[in-house]
């Protein structure tokens, strides 16, 4: 009989969320922090739900003891504006946060690293599992989840940093984040059915392991993307 701990899973969504939060507010300013958290929240709803309850048994399931917010788990889904902060908290510190390609790059390259083995510990632990017929690996991830993932973090962002980028008055940032949110989250739907289409034809046309290649390269984005950023600061360095 598997112990019950989505309730240890829910508080660590509410704190990591509140810690976050709260980093967030102390370095970037409160206004920044309210957006990206609120928003954050709003999306993450959004998107979860679409993916919960889109094709015959869903892309995601999530634990029944869990509480939720329509189709999505209300606390759970916390981690995910979290750790999309986490992703851009760290993207910072090999980019401009005013380079919005460069930084897009860099959450893309690190969400994996940050949602697989929260996917992997939700499987084993029974918080959520992947109904999708889709090819998996570790034991039931589809190998297009941390794509997924991926996009998801860094298209929020996207959308964030642009409309901050745009000069509206009073809250008009804000409201324009509300619009803004449901439509992405639509649009996500679309590229994640897309990714999930591609994998499933590189599946067909080289086997399990064009898939495990695939996942690989993404993997491998992140080091490599260190290791030329370390080279190209020390070359900096010694020609300064």
């Amino acid at each position: 009989m598997q112990l019950d701990t989505t309730f240890f899973i829910q508080l660590g969504a509410v704190l990591l969320f509140a810690v976050c939060l709260i980093y967030a507010w102390r370095t970037e300013g409160a206004r920044y922090a309210q957006q990206w958290f609120l928003i954050g929240y709003i999306f993450a709803i959004l998107l979860i739900s679409l993916l919960v309850v889109v094709g015959e048994r869903g892309q995601i399931a999530y634990n029944r003891n869990m509480l939720v917010f329509g189709a999505a788990p209300s606390l759970t889904v916390m981690l995910y504006p979290a750790l999309f902060y986490v992703a851009y908290a760290i993207a910072k510190r090999f980019a401009d946060a005013e380079n919005l390609r460069a930084m897009a790059f860099w959450i893309f390259a690190i969400t994996p690293w940050l949602f697989l083995p929260l996917d992997a510990l939700a499987l084993n632990a029974g918080w959520w599992l992947f109904p999708s017929e889709s090819f998996a690996f570790f034991n039931g991830i589809p190998f297009y989840l941390p794509f997924a993932w991926s996009i998801s973090s860094a298209a929020f962002f996207l959308m964030m940093g642009r409309i901050r980028k745009i000069r509206f008055r009073g809250n008009g940032q804000f409201f324009a984040m509300i619009i803004a949110a449901p439509l992405l989250a639509g649009v996500l739907l679309l590229l994640i059915a897309l990714v999930q289409v591609s994998v499933d034809f590189l599946a067909n046309l080289g086997g399990m392991t064009m898939l495990y290649v695939a996942i690989g390269i993404l993997l491998l984005l992140l080091p490599l993307a260190i290791l030329l950023n370390t080279r190209q600061a020390s070359r900096v360095k010694r020609e300064t």
